[in-house]
């Protein structure tokens, strides 16, 4: 009698209603069969975000924002650089001058002379470093001897070298995101049940150097029929 009394309980007990496939709830989706773990990460790649928000996953927003904010970054401190960058080389311009140097120091056909002028007429960002940094080329300053105007000189190259470098640690900061998001798709993924399958391999591999703009990821996707 206990027993049957007990099964009636049961039986008039409401039933909660099976979860929607791909149904999506506070911090991710309860079930992502028809959701492609390969497609989420290679957007994650292309996009910080987009891939957690085609797996519903809504801190992509996340990921995306701090995109913005990289490019952003990267963008503002590149043409600070550049604005630096094209003042310094106009001071130059206007108080470095190779016919003083060259009365100066009497090294015209020097190996110093050939120097200057190869980097003058053929890599204008080295000649830049010479006059300023070489103390062979400091009497070509209209200064000299007190080197005041080679001293703003430096302060502004000295700006616009570290605008640069933040620009390309944003850039850096890009990359990073671009890794993490796609590395914590997979992770999610895995953890709410959508899997690549056993026919199906994935490689991912990173080469990377810190502040240098030498970086690449590769990904490689395969699968035997």
């Amino acid at each position: 009698m206990l027993l049957a009394q007990r099964a009636l309980a049961d039986s008039s007990a409401p039933v909660p209603a099976p979860a929607a496939i791909g149904s999506v709830s506070e911090d991710g989706p309860a079930l992502l069969e028809h959701k492609s773990t390969g497609k989420a990460f290679i957007m994650d790649l292309a996009v910080p975000g987009t891939g957690h928000l085609y797996a519903g996953y809504k801190r992509g927003w996340v990921y995306l924002g701090l995109e913005a904010v990289a490019w952003a970054s990267y963008l503002y401190y590149r043409d600070l650089g550049k604005q630096r960058e094209t003042e310094f080389e106009n001071y130059a311009d206007g108080h470095w001058d190779y016919n003083q140097w060259i009365a100066a120091c009497g090294c015209s056909g020097s190996p110093e002379d050939s120097l200057i002028l190869y980097f003058r007429d053929k890599n204008s960002q080295q000649y830049y470093e010479e006059i300023g940094k070489i103390s062979t080329y400091f009497q070509g300053w209209d200064s000299w001897p007190t080197l005041e105007t080679r001293s703003v000189y430096t302060g502004l190259r000295a700006q616009s070298n570290n605008f640069l470098d933040n620009a390309h640690t944003a850039v850096l900061g890009a990359f990073v995101n671009r890794i993490v998001s796609a590395v914590d798709v997979l992770i999610s993924m895995k953890r709410s049940g959508a899997m690549l399958d056993s026919n199906t391999q994935m490689k991912f591999r990173v080469h990377t150097k810190p502040f240098s703009r030498d970086n690449a990821v590769g990904l490689e996707l395969t699968r035997r029929l």
